[in-house]
């Protein structure tokens, strides 16, 4: 009976200690389990995100070479679309001023479409797009705008151009002929409505005339992250305006720019480019500006430097800050018909510049402000009290904006301007406007 009380007790107490033995096996067997699962979950982290950041990098070369190509090589998205398309933009404002009348910046001479604009209700500037490939080798575009002049509306024709695409004769080498908005600053190639803003900024506006779209060709060669390019044109459009009185001229004016983008991370890009156009202003018709009471003839070089940062912090939300410096020298002659002036002798340098900051909260909020300045030329005794005479006064603009997209084909945004144009004189402006695209392109496919 000892015996075999024995035998139990010594079983009971060995099965206990092989329990015991099992349970440590088991949790010792959990946690090298639970560690190798550690390490293999951080691996698989670490892979997951080497992927995304490889995806990223793909995203953003593939993004950087598309925006190299897409002036020359926008006939991808209309292939989809059996080669043609067709697309209208409604671009419709309401302005209120504090200040009546006219009251462009003095010292300049101010073109027509550099003026503020209208004031009130109004449909603004439309337009009608066509796109299309043409055969292997070219694509090209056509725009016209509709707009109200002195109580009518105009059809005018913007752009009109062929260009060849990626690889037709040479590999990276485009060439672009006809009528279009030419490589002279950042925004110059794109129309207006693709802007950030509802106006453009005062350099564009007293320089460019808001943009230059003259008859030419341009040639351009594309680099892995750079381009350089040069341009010939007619010299009609200001800020020549050479027309029927040189007629037969044809290459007044030319061009050459150099474009280039840095990715300094992977959600960070910045962007420098160079710009020059310089053309001559003939005799008889010249340059008119100030609602053509001031007359320039002689020579006009216009350079340009750009700075512009983006950082897409997100896939939804993106910040950027752009900057413009535009430097101008008109040596020639000075005429004020208004003023009786005559022809006074010029040679000397205007310049301004412009910075802009818009931060894109998500997919349907942005807000901005931009600052943008002038500072005109001395003027000679001769245009004392002209309209070339800006009073010791540098032009000055705040403005704030908002912005609401509804999706990449409605889009509505509110302004604010404070702007100095003239000595003694504050304009506050409010601008409205809607944009509205009918067609496949949108607001991201209207960058032109």
């Amino acid at each position: 009976m000892k015996k075999s009380l024995f035998i139990i007790i010594l079983s009971i107490f060995l099965i206990k200690n092989l329990n015991a033995d099992i349970n440590k096996e088991v949790s010792d067997l959990k946690n090298e389990f639970k560690l190798i699962k550690e390490i293999y979950e951080n691996k698989i982290e670490a892979l997951e995100a080497k992927i995304e950041k490889l995806e990223k990098e793909k995203i953003k070369h593939e993004s950087k070479v598309a925006d190299h190509h897409d002036e020359h090589d926008e006939h991808d998205a209309h292939a989809e679309e059996n080669n043609f398309n067709i697309e209208a933009v409604l671009n419709g404002k309401y302005t209120s001023f504090t200040r009546s009348g006219e009251v462009s910046p003095k010292g300049f001479g101010t073109a027509h479409e550099g003026e503020r604009g209208r004031e009130g209700l109004q449909i603004g500037e439309s337009e009608l797009i066509i796109n299309s490939d043409v055969g292997e080798k070219f694509s090209g575009s056509l725009t016209a705008a509709i707009v109200r002049e002195d109580g009518a509306d105009k059809i005018e024709l913007e752009e009109a151009y062929l260009e060849t695409l990626d690889g037709s004769f040479l590999d990276n080498t485009f060439f672009k002929f006809g009528r279009a908005f030419w490589n002279v600053g950042i925004l110059n190639p794109q129309h207006a409505h693709a802007d950030d803003f509802a106006d453009r900024p005062l350099p564009y506006r007293v320089f460019l005339n808001k943009a230059y779209n003259d008859d030419g060709l341009e040639a351009s060669y594309l680099f892995s992250s750079s381009e350089i390019g040069f341009g010939i044109f007619r010299g009609e459009d200001f800020p020549f305006g050479n027309t029927a009185g040189s007629e037969g001229s044809g290459s007044d004016a030319w061009s050459a720019f150099y474009k280039s983008t840095l990715n300094l991370s992977n959600t960070e890009e910045l962007a420098f480019n160079l710009y020059h156009l310089s053309g001559k202003s003939k005799s008889p018709n010249a340059r008119l500006g100030n609602e053509d009471t001031v007359t320039f003839s002689g020579d006009s070089d216009l350079s340009i430097i750009n700075l512009d940062y983006e950082n897409s912090y997100s896939s939804n939300q993106k910040f950027k800050i752009s900057a413009e410096y535009f430097y101008r020298n008109q040596d020639g002659t000075f005429a004020d018909s208004e003023e009786s002036t005559g022809n006074v002798a010029f040679d000397d340098n205007d310049s301004g510049y412009y910075l802009a900051l818009v931060n894109q909260f998500n997919d349907h909020l942005s807000l901005g402000y931009r600052y943008g300045k002038l500072v005109p030329a001395d003027v000679p005794t001769g245009l004392v009290g002209s309209a070339l005479d800006s009073g010791n006064n540098d032009p000055e603009t705040h403005s704030i904006m908002s912005e609401w997209k509804f999706d990449s084909s409605s889009i509505m945004r509110l302004q604010l301007n404070h702007e100095t144009p003239r000595a003694e004189i504050v304009d506050n402006q409010i601008i409205f406007q809607y944009i509205m695209y009918l067609g496949s392109g949108g607001h991201d496919g209207h960058d032109h």
